[in-house]
């Protein structure tokens, strides 16, 4: 019975251990160093490619003999590249690339259970070209591609590095560094919310439908691509989101209600759509830019509902490629296909109000109840000076 105990006592000591121990790839055995480069095939029980020394200094075993699935690429310092084929589902908790540029494919990389922490330090990099079918925590400081996570839950993306996602299934937060979602392989968001010092880009369809939510939370991000269009349900924070050419944001996709604080930049345009209310507040900033004659983003409905549209804060109109001919006009606020309100708090920044027109003093002018941004040429001092010239002299000839 003692021994019993004793045992017992030993294993309850030593199984922890085991079980946190750490496996790192090593090709080349008992020799310093993984090998260069550190090719291989990642089996279950027969190719002996793992050693527990970060040197890897001592004698290899296999996958199954090592005893662990918390995994590093590689041992020692010398591997540069490494190209692993995974052959046969297998199971990890966490995995770490040190260093070097490591690209996986073949089989899939399943988790044991619990999240899986992937890892990528500064100066490395590493390419999933397999599927991982685990939930990921991602904290990358150098730079990482997946072609496809697809567990469908939490994730999280921290780490100054770039994650570029091809498809993930996943209720996603990003914290810190760049996730850049192509949607190449799908489109597999879930509700996702970006804080600061987080980016998100988006370069191809990202979110799985119409019911999603996106909060960009203050010191946040979000990069729409150019032609880029997503529509989502709630879209909330005091971040910044961004838009090249052609880009869109549709909002309103499930009905509901819903408020943005933040600052809209560059050229994204905003659809306000379904029986729902979309509002950009007293602290919330839209910039337009503003090109050739009707060539700009806006703010648009659906054609259908008239959304009810609440403008609060400011709209900043970027006239640096403003085609300056007499008589041009931008469509700014869609008023035909939308319920908009336009409350006291609302502002033009660097205009004038006067019964509804903001006037800049250059010629443009911005019409509330038609939404349209409008711009009459202005004399030249030049030319003003010639007319009153003229006049001058009509008026000494009428007295003579």
């Amino acid at each position: 019975m003692k021994q019993a105990l004793i045992l017992s006592a030993l294993l309850s000591t030593l199984l922890p251990a085991a079980l946190n121990a750490q496996l790192y790839w090593d090709t080349n055995g008992a020799t310093p160093g993984a090998g260069n480069p550190a090719d291989g095939i990642w089996d279950t029980d027969t190719t002996p490619f793992w050693t527990t020394d970060s040197s890897g200094s001592i004698a290899t075993v296999d996958y199954t003999t090592g005893g662990s699935t918390n995994v590093i690429f590689s041992a020692g310092a010398d591997a540069a590249a490494a190209n692993i084929t995974v052959s046969s589902t297998q199971l990890i908790s966490s995995l770490t690339v040190k260093n070097g540029n490591v690209i996986f494919s073949g089989s899939t990389l399943d988790d044991t259970g619990t999240t899986v922490d992937v890892v990528v330090d500064s100066g490395a990099s590493a390419t999933m070209n397999n599927t991982g079918s685990f939930n990921g925590n991602f904290n990358v400081n150098g730079t990482l591609l997946v072609n496809a996570i697809t567990a469908g839950g939490p994730m999280t993306k921290t780490g100054t590095g770039t994650m570029t996602a091809n498809r993930l299934d996943a209720v996603l937060t990003v914290n810190e560094g760049t996730l850049i979602y192509t949607g190449s392989v799908s489109a597999k968001l879930k509700n996702t919310t970006v804080n600061s010092g987080g980016t998100l880009r988006l370069t191809g369809n990202a979110f799985d439908g119409t019911k999603r939510s996106l909060a960009v939370n203050t010191g946040g991000r979000v990069e729409f691509g150019s032609g880029l269009t997503q529509t989502i349900s709630l879209f909330t924070g005091g971040g910044t989101v961004s838009g090249e050419a052609n880009s869109m944001l549709r909002v309103g996709g499930d009905n509901k209600t819903t408020t943005f604080s933040g600052a809209i930049v560059d050229q994204l345009n905003i659809a306000s759509i379904g029986s729902g209310a979309f509002t950009l507040d007293d602290t919330s900033s839209m910039e337009f830019t503003i090109g050739a004659n009707g060539v700009n983003n806006s703010i648009t409905g659906d054609g259908v509902n008239d959304t009810t549209t609440n403008l609060e804060g400011e709209f900043i109109f970027n006239l640096t490629g403003a085609d300056l001919t007499d008589g041009n006009t931008w469509l700014i606020v869609d008023v035909n296909n939308l319920n908009e309100n336009i409350t006291e708090t609302f502002n033009v920044n660097g205009f004038t109000e006067l019964s509804n027109i903001w006037t800049n003093g250059s010629g443009f002018a911005f019409s509330e109840t038609t939404g349209i941004l409008s711009y009459t040429s202005v004399p030249e001092a030049s030319t003003y000076a010639l007319i009153l010239g003229i006049a001058a002299f009509g008026l000494i000839v009428r007295r003579k």
